[in-house]
């Protein structure tokens, strides 16, 4: 199968995405991206940062908010910080402040972090990503059946027609009402029950499936 690699056009001029079309049987797509700066499969997405970025973006409150939209947005994701000088550049800040950041991402956030020396490090990290989840899937569709894979994804897509559903909050509806049909009947406390929805958005849900899909009476 092929991969396909979407990337912010803010990182075209990281030199990654010339490696990147180097690579066999990869697909890249250079544009304005929502979320992160690369996009996996359509459902990966990867934060990259050099060390001096990762400072600024902490000292000015960036880091954080970031990892939250990645969170909400995105079924998997991770973060890459590449350079190797991650305690030593030049800028003011307490060493246990970069600690805590780390370890906030790493466990309270649950973003797994990456390492790179390069450029070069980092594009080997993406292609290996794109690679092994590719692997991952066909695998997964020969053991499931290619039909039960299709209407997985049919459901999940379903899903993402609700207003402010993405990727990662309709795989947690699915995996928590167990059916479509549950989701349909759901009241709004039991939507509101789900990470990434709260009360307001809960009640547009119940909106639309009584306008829109619940047979009108």
């Amino acid at each position: 199968m092929n991969i396909v690699i979407e990337i912010d056009y803010r990182e075209k001029d990281s030199g990654i995405v010339e490696i990147l079309r180097e690579q066999e049987n990869f697909a890249i797509d250079v544009k304005k991206l929502s979320i992160g700066d690369y996009l996996i499969n359509k459902h990966i997405a990867v934060e990259r940062k050099t060390t001096k970025d990762f400072i600024l973006s902490l000292i000015d409150g960036r880091l954080f908010s970031q990892a939250a939209r990645l969170k909400r947005h995105a079924a998997v994701q991770f973060m890459i910080i590449e350079g190797t000088d991650l305690f030593h550049t030049g800028y003011e800040i307490d060493p246990q402040a970069i600690k805590g950041a780390l370890v906030s991402l790493s466990v309270s956030w649950q973003i797994p972090l990456i390492f790179s020396r390069s450029s070069c490090g980092t594009a080997e990290i993406l292609t290996l990503a794109g690679r092994q989840d590719g692997k991952y899937h066909d695998e997964i569709l020969k053991r499931m059946g290619r039909k039960s894979k299709c209407i997985q994804t049919q459901k999940l897509y379903f899903l993402q027609g609700l207003p402010g559903i993405g990727p990662g909050i309709a795989k947690r509806m699915l995996e928590y009402f167990g059916s479509i049909e549950k989701v349909v009947n759901a009241h709004e406390y039991e939507l509101s029950g789900i990470k990434g929805i709260g009360k307001k958005k809960a009640s547009s849900i119940r909106k639309i499936i009584t306008e829109q899909i619940l047979p009108k009476r």
